[in-house]
């Protein structure tokens, strides 16, 4: 029993520790690996910790028990006692959790939901009998620590009880442990229906001080209830190597413990141990007396908590490493799709032109230029400024109606708009790492150095743009916004027979601050491309290929005609 208990404690720690790095969530192997992670912790922000934080700090703390379980040859079991017994419980509370949820959810099964709930279900009992097994398995190996006393007619037998540091550990870690439980479980409880209708009712009638008060009341006493009926000791008792018994060091029943539990509801008995009192081992008439040390000795076990805060930091430098080079793997596709549009609209720069610039100044207002005259050398634009806001709400046309006579002109060489197109990704204003290339720009005109191209605009015409856009196992949803003159959506094609676009709705309008809604309907799409036909106030057709197959997560725009 001794390696099977090992080689479980191993497989869940390992599956946790590769779930902590490996979030892939769509990929099969991750779902495989999930199938089978079993933690005490949800995912869920607790104490504004990171939940996956919590999951992989869970794991190692089981791996290192299991190691060292291992090691002592079954001598040291803290950590796998109390790791398995709190696992333990929360599986048996969350199985009719899951039972509610498949009832609930039950008419919409197809086929494979039906064998995945069942396997899934079937997996959760096995899991909770194996845990109680090993820890009736476990706590045989333990026995209480004991002084014999031999007189003349008599020899007496007296055990060791806790002192008041290992009670204020007690009372401490039960709490964290038990606040974290209870957390999850009332989390889960309150998105189900039946749940969730049954607290809504409970705040009209009661103010949420008194309804926190009970909930913490049959939280807790549930908690120690179970664990102490069950295992005769809490989590933190494990690591201490405690147990609840009688006088005579025999277990008690669990009407005992029900009353030892009831007595912790009177006010101070938590620190009742403090003047000896220990109210609610003298109300049960039972004590907390430690067991006989057979693992290792001295303060070794002490060594975890460095490991896992130097674990936990290196967890969080992975993390921040990882969220970085994911925002700039994105950035640097927008940056490539953003200058791949930008090279195509100075080829066909006309006097209907207008490029909005950029720079790193971070100043209120967004300069542009108006293409005034076109030659075959060079090119005069008009210099508009205007603040963001003013921009935001599409006002170019008119910021330059009324300003175009006293805006400042400047001439530039065709040649020397590339020098006006950022060549790195480095120098854009999206990039903030010490390597970081500065951008000139064309310096030799003032109101041109360290500006940039942003985009290349259309003035008196719609300018579409793609606000949003997601994949999910039915279909693929486009938001289109318009950003240019009023315009509307007037068709949309495409050859892809696998996607069946809703054109029901067509023609339709773009609202000044909303966007048009494109839905397609289709089974495994990978990518898409279709062509939307738009017209404007002017009554002008505009043609737009929107395509994703180069990558379905980030789908470019193109003007065709």
């Amino acid at each position: 029993m001794y390696k099977k208990i090992t080689l479980f404690a191993l497989f869940i720690s390992i599956i946790g520790i590769i779930l902590g790095f490996y979030r892939d969530y769509n990929s099969i192997l991750f779902n495989v690996l999930d199938f089978f992670s079993y933690n005490i912790f949800t995912g869920q922000e607790i104490f504004w910790i990171n939940g996956n934080y919590l999951r992989v700090i869970f794991s190692v703390t089981l791996f290192i028990g299991a190691i060292a379980f291992y090691k002592s040859k079954e001598k040291e079991t803290r950590i796998l006692r109390f790791a398995f017994s709190t696992l333990f419980v929360e599986i048996c509370v969350f199985v009719p959790l899951r039972l509610y949820f498949i009832s609930a959810h039950i008419k919409s099964f197809a086929l494979k939901d039906y064998a995945l709930s069942f396997v899934s279900l079937a997996l959760m009992f096995f899991v909770a009998y194996f845990l109680y097994k090993s820890m009736e398995y476990l706590n045989k190996s333990k026995a209480l620590d004991y002084e014999t006393f031999v007189y003349t007619e008599s020899t007496e037998i007296a055990y060791f009880k806790t002192n008041n540091w290992q009670r204020l550990f007690h009372f401490v870690f039960d709490t964290i442990i038990f606040g974290i439980l209870g957390f999850q479980i009332l989390y889960v409880l309150i998105r189900t229906e039946l749940f969730n209708g049954f607290f809504e009712t409970l705040q009209t009638q009661l103010n949420p001080q008194l309804i926190f008060t009970l909930f913490v009341v049959v939280f807790r006493t549930l908690f120690y209830f179970t664990f102490e009926t069950l295992f005769q000791a809490s989590p933190a008792k494990f690591l201490t190597e405690s147990l609840v018994v009688n006088d005579e060091g025999l277990k008690v029943p669990a009407g005992t413990i029900f009353k030892r539990t009831l007595s912790r509801s009177i006010p101070f008995d938590s620190v009742s141990f403090l003047l000896k009192a220990d109210w609610h081992d003298s109300f049960s008439f039972t004590e907390v007396y430690k067991e006989k040390k057979t693992g290792l000795q001295g303060s070794y076990y002490f060594l975890i908590i460095p490991l896992l805060a130097v674990f936990l930091y290196g967890m969080h430098l992975w993390e921040v490493k990882k969220e970085k080079d994911m925002y700039y793997e994105g950035a640097i596709k927008t940056f490539e799709g953003k200058n791949a549009n930008i090279t195509e609209g100075l080829k066909t720069i006309d006097t209907n032109t207008v490029l909005q610039l950029k720079n790193d100044d971070y100043s209120s207002r967004t300069k542009f230029l108006k293409v005034e005259n076109v030659s075959n050398s060079t090119i005069e634009f008009s210099v508009l400024n205007l603040e963001n806001e003013s921009y935001q709400r599409f006002n170019v046309e008119k910021g330059y109606e009324t300003s175009k006579d006293t805006l400042k002109k400047v001439k530039i060489k065709r040649a020397d708009l590339q020098k006006m197109v950022l060549s790195d990704f480095k120098q854009s204003s999206d990039y903030n790492e010490s390597d970081k290339i500065n951008f000139e720009g064309i310096a030799a005109i003032p109101e041109l150095k360290g500006k940039y191209i942003e985009y290349v605009l259309a003035l008196h015409s719609p300018n579409l743009q793609i606000s949003d856009s997601n994949f999910d196992a039915n279909g693929v949803s486009l938001y289109l916004e318009n950003k240019g003159i009023p315009a509307e959506v007037i068709s949309v094609a495409s050859n892809d027979k696998n996607i069946n676009w809703n054109l029901n709705m067509l023609p339709k309008r773009f609202a000044e601050y909303g966007s048009v809604f494109l839905r397609g309907e289709g089974k495994d799409i990978s990518g898409y491309k279709l062509r939307v036909t738009i017209n404007d106030s002017l009554n002008k057709k505009f043609i737009y290929e929107i395509s994703s197959t180069e990558n379905p997560k980030s789908p470019k725009v193109r003007l065709i005609k």
